[in-house]
């Protein structure tokens, strides 16, 4: 399938720039939940979102929000692979002044809906945006992504509980389901069944591979018609494609020295 194919491409490329961040960010970055969502990004940004049609205004134009702010990398690599972003802006990555920080700030021209240095907001912005577009007849749809961990958050389930009331089926919440927080195991800390849970609060919910670009693309393709707002718990590895942070707490947030820079550039097939 050749729309496959090309998500497959695209989460490779979105890889492959995520370690030129490195020489901008010697103390560390948050790699491992950015590594996680590439496919769930590559999908979204390819091929279920309407975001490269650059000449569509604001009514028409797909919303997407990192809520797990801390996932920026991924979120900048992709922007620059399909072309929204500069990929000269890359270099600017945590410099002072730049519009490029390591958690992702609003910015309308970057194409970045959401600032996402608090846990726990970005489904709440994605309710009242969603709810906008009813109210407005506006015929875009939101997509918000948030970590497993981020569920722990009281706001979010208010977010939840609210999103059916008002018959959000223009609503997407994907949960990066890597299994880890910043020092445990999301089960450790919090033991819930999310799809269990966000049934009853009235979600249709599908669980997918989160690295799976098929299983992804058929989910979003494959919700029922009607007014029920959208789910989709996606299983991902926490630091994913890099052997050395793949499930590894400590690549949470980590510095990528020369010798494990090596070994990540092989892994995704970068130039060295």
């Amino acid at each position: 399938m050749e729309r496959v194919r090309e998500c497959v491409e695209l989460s490779a490329r979105i890889r492959k720039t995520m370690l030129k961040f490195v020489d901008t960010c010697r103390f560390g970055t948050h790699w491992g939940g950015s590594l996680s969502e590439v496919e769930i990004l590559a999908v979204l940004y390819s091929s279920i979102m309407n975001c490269k049609m650059k000449k569509l205004d604001y009514t028409q134009n797909d919303k997407f929000i990192l809520s797990k702010g801390h996932g920026s990398i991924g979120l900048y690599a992709a922007l620059a692979e399909i072309g929204l972003l500069c990929k000269s802006q890359i270099d600017s990555f945590q410099n002072n002044g730049s519009r490029l920080s390591e958690l992702v700030i609003y910015d309308e021209e970057l194409h970045i809906e959401h600032s996402g240095g608090s846990l726990g907001l970005g489904l709440s912005m994605g309710v009242g945006m969603a709810l906008s577009a009813k109210l407005k007849n506006y015929s875009y749809n939101t997509y918000v992504l948030v970590g497993d961990g981020e569920l722990n958050e009281g706001s979010v389930w208010e977010a939840i509980m609210s999103a059916p009331r008002f018959k959000l089926n223009n609503l997407f919440l994907i949960v990066d389901n890597n299994g880890l927080q910043y020092e445990d195991k999301f089960n450790d800390i919090v033991s819930i069944n999310i799809s269990d849970a966000l049934t009853s609060f009235g979600w249709e919910v599908m669980k997918v591979d989160g690295h799976s670009c098929e299983e992804l693309l058929n989910a979003f393709e494959s919700y029922s018609i009607n007014e029920k707002p959208k789910a989709l718990i996606a299983k991902t590895v926490k630091g994913k494609g890099i052997s050395i942070m793949e499930n590894v707490p400590i690549w949470h947030h980590y510095a990528l020295d020369k010798d494990f820079l090596a070994l990540a550039r092989k892994e995704v097939g970068a130039d060295a």
